[in-house]
């Protein structure tokens, strides 16, 4: 870690991903069981194990339950003015249940909440801030120190393929671009530092990502697949993450095909910068979360209209990537 993470703050306790710390074995009878395509947040109350099926939430996004042991994360990014889904996680942490996050929110077995929402303090070792929660006028990025961390990271280069199928632009290498604004020797309003973080493009693939049309995330594969598809009106990626113990093991992302998008830095009318949101969501996979939306860095949670300089990591991203890798 450099000297530029030295004194590094974080917006509020925020964790938009849980990450399992251990499966709990400690219960002595058999726990119930929930099995379907259609489980619901309120049966998960009950502390029902579940080994295989979908768990469906209140707002209709649909997850394939994630081996025990794992957590899958979606983590949208938004147009500026449109609803905000949240993030989620579920992690299934085996005989305990499963443990549901969406934005900050817990619901699901209560023991495997308490187990989660322990394995949060300990994995994020946040400090708060408030700074910038105090305006509704933006604020610089460079005056900005403010990051959240997911609860995760990659042990290795995160090697994905491309599957131009849908795609609105010639995507693959804008989207690694993105990617590798946070790989490697970065710099950020006068500050450098130098990650491990990194990827590895292993070239095109026909095989469809992980996220659905809804916002959510299927069954982990063990392919990192990025890719284009419909989303929610107002959503214009999302990134699914699968994680387990505190490292990665796949990430999968969709573009919008219902949106315009831009490449170009002579971005004009109502398009979106796929650069700008492509950085924006490999800051994800890499395991930083959002930060204000005034914050005026890259991981604010939602886009304008040719918002190019969200290419460019502002102090905050940064001091979180640097504070990770």
């Amino acid at each position: 870690m450099s000297s530029v993470t030295a004194g590094a703050v974080v917006l509020g306790i925020v964790v938009t991903a849980v990450v399992v710390t251990s499966i709990d074995e400690g219960r002595a009878d058999a726990a119930p069981t929930c099995r379907g395509d259609r489980i619901t947040v309120a049966e998960l109350t009950s502390g029902c194990a579940v080994a295989t099926g979908t768990v469906v939430l209140p707002d209709g996004r649909r997850f394939g339950v994630p081996r025990a042991g794992t957590t899958v994360s979606a983590l949208p990014v938004g147009a500026a003015g449109a609803g905000d889904p949240g993030d989620v996680s579920i992690t299934n942490t085996g005989r305990a249940g499963i443990a549901v996050v969406v934005d900050h929110v817990w619901s699901g077995s209560p023991a495997a909440v308490r187990q989660e929402r322990a394995a949060v303090r300990a994995r994020s070792a946040v400090v708060a801030r408030a700074a910038t929660a105090t305006t509704t006028q933006p604020v610089s990025s460079c005056s900005n120190k403010t990051f959240t961390k997911l609860g995760f990271r990659w042990a290795a280069p995160v090697s994905w393929s491309y599957n131009a199928t849908g795609q609105k632009v010639s995507g693959a290498s804008t989207i690694r671009s993105g990617a590798d604004a946070w790989t490697g020797a970065v710099s950020a309003c006068g500050k450098k530092a130098t990650t491990t973080a990194a990827e590895r493009f292993v070239g095109t693939t026909t095989q469809a990502t992980g996220v659905t049309a809804a916002g959510g995330c299927g069954a982990s594969t063990g392919t990192s697949v990025v890719g284009w598809g419909s989303l929610r009106s107002g959503t214009l990626a999302v990134t699914c993450v699968w994680s387990r113990s505190g490292t990665a093991i796949e990430v999968d992302q969709r573009y919008s095909t219902a949106v315009t998008w831009s490449t170009s830095t002579a971005c004009s009318g109502a398009r979106f910068d796929l650069r700008g949101v492509a950085t924006h969501e490999w800051g994800h996979a890499f395991g930083l979360g959002h930060t204000a939306q005034n914050s005026g860095l890259v991981m604010k949670p939602a886009s304008t209209t040719c918002e190019v300089g969200q290419r460019t990591l502002g102090l905050g991203d940064l001091m979180g990537i640097d504070a990770l890798y």
